[in-house]
């Protein structure tokens, strides 16, 4: 359990630290990144429930509002939100496979998305293009990359996950 709250930590700040990069910018696709936060909030919550979700997202967002130039709340609320919603179903609903993982991810982006939008909005901040431009894209880039990471963390969090009986 320890090592699990260590090493999600760990996790969080690595993904910040890797969106953050320069060098991340190459892998734009439709001028867009893949939000390795969010897959991240969406693999804790999904795996091992809604309380461990709704805190990586909190304080992963938090993190993200303070390294961005966003009003503190804007990047944190969606990430609370979804990691908490998502963790309600988690792996005890649905099957672990490539599918269930592609549709959860797009239609959590998408959410996330739309939130966000609306949070902007309230801060004037806000256009209608962005979820065309910036949402939907985004959502299809998560769903891709998802899968890789899923099995990836898969590994990592192995022994958590038999203790908790999903595998």
């Amino acid at each position: 359990m320890i090592f699990q709250n260590i090493f999600t930590i760990a996790l969080v700040l690595v993904s910040l630290l890797i969106q953050g990069h320069n060098s991340f910018d190459s892998i734009r696709l439709a001028g867009v990144k893949p939000d390795l936060l969010f897959i991240l909030v969406i693999y804790v919550s999904y795996s091992f429930g809604s309380f461990y979700g709704e805190v990586t997202g909190f304080f992963g967002g938090l993190f993200h509002d303070a390294i961005s130039n966003a009003p503190l709340g804007l990047l944190t609320f969606p990430k609370m939100v979804l990691g908490f919603v998502v963790g309600m179903f988690g792996r005890s609903v649905f099957q672990a496979n490539a599918l269930t993982i592609v549709l959860l991810v797009f239609s959590a982006t998408l959410l996330k998305g739309i939130i966000t939008l609306f949070l902007s909005y309230i801060f004037h901040e806000a256009s209608v293009l962005s979820l065309i431009s910036i949402i939907i894209p985004e959502s299809f880039y998560n769903a891709i990359v998802a899968p890789l990471l899923f099995i990836l963390l898969d590994k990592i969090y192995e022994k958590e996950l038999e203790r908790e009986g999903h595998k």
